[in-house]
């Protein structure tokens, strides 16, 4: 039997996952997490990885702008070389598997709310919590893109503060939260012990062992949170909120008390059930599995054009 491949195509690292059947949600046959590189290594990670496994599709996430008529990539904060490229037509060509690509904030979403805590549940608003941050809301198994396709990107949100953001903005929730910024934040609460290349779990390591300074960045970080929360709350009323993604992985620093900061703060807020996801890092390469999964047969590899579930989507990349 064939089985669908899904790649979330993340800024730091790549996740691979390969899922049997032709419908998604098949068990499990392998999965690999590798550092991310451009199209032409991830290719070679691809055929190393599927060597000797027969493939139908995969699916592959984009952080970034994405247009779901070319398949072409706008802009991407965080890994600007996919820039002007449809990478899922480049790595068809590559690797000679049709395939498609999906916003990731959404291939999230769709996997939490199929398979993951909000399965179940009309009205669900996932947030992943990675190096940059993504966001989806679905209602009824479908996703709310908004007008213009620009709904969901909750990383982008104003929080506060005076660090620029990747976007151009300001204050954004992913300058005190997204893995790539919280040892900028720790280094600059702690110049003496603090690193700004630490990773999100060097910084949760650190305030393990004590360290002030890193307790006070992820303080600070669970604050930004606990008020996107409250703001997300506001603008949606969504029925479940779902909190995912590598930051989440130690969720006692950063998720629970953002719930607790969240439930503290709220005035007329009529707070939802809030969940860990329970996908963890995952969820997005089963998002891109389940995108294989619906995409129609597209013909030839070489004359492939990518597709996405919605419209076209900045993402928290």
């Amino acid at each position: 039997m064939s089985a669908l491949l899904g790649i979330d195509y993340g800024a730091t690292h790549t996740k691979m996952l390969l899922v049997d059947g032709a419908h998604g949600d098949g068990p499990v046959v392998a999965r690999e997490s590798v550092r991310t590189g451009k199209l032409e290594e991830l290719a070679e990670s691809v055929r190393t990885f599927t060597a000797g496994r027969a493939v139908a599709r995969f699916g592959i996430t984009v952080a970034g702008t994405l247009d779901e008529r070319s398949g072409v990539v706008g802009r991407s904060a965080n890994m600007p070389w996919l820039d002007g490229v449809s990478p899922a037509r480049t790595l068809t060509d590559l690797v000679g598997i049709p395939g498609v690509a999906v916003q990731d904030g959404v291939a999230t979403a769709a996997a939490e709310a199929a398979l993951g805590a909000g399965r179940g549940v009309e009205d669900v608003f996932v947030i992943a919590l990675g190096t940059g941050i993504a966001g989806a809301h679905i209602v009824a198994g479908e996703v709310r893109a908004g007008a213009h396709g620009g709904a969901g990107e909750v990383g982008h949100i104003v929080i506060g503060g005076t660090h620029r953001c990747s976007c151009g903005q300001i204050g954004c929730l992913e300058t005190l939260i997204g893995g790539a910024q919280l040892g900028r934040r720790w280094a600059e609460l702690s110049p003496a012990t603090g690193d700004p290349a630490a990773t999100a779990r060097d910084v949760v390591l650190a305030a393990e062992s004590g360290n002030q300074g890193a307790e006070d960045a992820l303080a600070q970080a669970s604050d930004a949170l606990a008020r996107a929360l409250l703001q997300i709350s506001a603008l949606l009323d969504p029925g479940v909120i779902v909190i995912g993604g590598g930051v989440a992985r130690s969720p006692r620093w950063t998720v629970v008390p953002a719930f607790e900061k969240a439930r503290r703060d709220a005035t007329f807020h009529r707070l939802p059930d809030m969940r860990l996801a329970e996908l963890g890092v995952w969820a997005g390469a089963h998002g891109a599995v389940l995108s294989a999964a619906e995409a129609p047969h597209q013909g030839s590899p070489s004359g492939l054009a990518a597709a996405t579930c919605g419209s076209p989507r900045p993402a928290g990349g």
